[in-house]
């Protein structure tokens, strides 16, 4: 559920980074961030909430009690993921309360930025409609049998990787969507090098949000 928390702009060029759950967006945000790039992780911000005395702390604990651990602890993310991504009215009502915060803490973030370009590494970049905050739009894929392997080698269980696949768009969708594409199924170099070839691309893009 996306707020009026248009982030501020001035003469930043804001561009929002997804891909499919394995595909190494992560990788990417990282080369960026080596070429000049500030960087937002979504997923760290959403963690954030999940410790207690964040804002929305209490309310999450509220309509997720049994993914508790304790007091200084906090909510557990594994267990969280695990509800939601196999109840997707449960997914909703998370979402509909850590969505807004998260987009709050980005235009923080990208308000005290000194970099001219910030990459918003937002998983759920389509799905929440944040993309209409973004000057452009890059989607890393790879292929199912490399983020398959990626994942397991995590130690995610292929019904854990279904269920997160099954809750996003389609790559095909995001890829059609998308300003651009970064394949990240082959070597690190190559991957290095398409990076680079959109960082080139990103310092003459026009700004204000689509």
């Amino acid at each position: 559920m996306v707020q009026k928390l248009n982030p501020v702009r001035s003469e930043k060029t804001i561009v929002g980074l997804t891909g499919s759950f394995g595909s190494g967006k992560s990788t990417v945000a990282h080369f960026f961030s080596e070429l000049g790039a500030y960087i937002v992780d979504a997923d760290k911000l959403a963690h954030e909430a999940l410790v207690p005395g964040s804002d929305i702390y209490r309310e999450i604990c509220e309509a997720f009690p049994e993914a508790g651990l304790d007091k200084k602890q906090g909510l557990d993310p594994r267990k969280i993921a695990k509800i939601v991504f196999s109840d997707s009215r449960r997914r909703k009502t998370l979402e509909s309360v850590i969505h807004p915060y998260v987009f709050e803490r980005i235009a923080d973030e990208i308000g005290q930025a000194e970099e001219k370009v910030v990459i918003a590494d937002v998983p759920l970049l389509f799905e929440s409609g944040y993309d209409r905050f973004c000057d452009k739009t890059i989607v890393v894929k790879a292929t199912e049998e490399v983020m398959r392997k990626r994942l397991c080698e995590k130690g995610f269980t292929r019904e854990e990787i279904d269920s997160r696949w099954k809750a996003q768009l389609p790559l095909a969708e995001k890829i059609e969507r998308a300003d651009e594409v970064i394949d990240n199924s082959e070597t690190f170099q190559k991957t290095r090098t398409r990076v680079e070839e959109v960082w080139k691309t990103l310092h003459s893009c026009p700004k204000g949000a689509k």
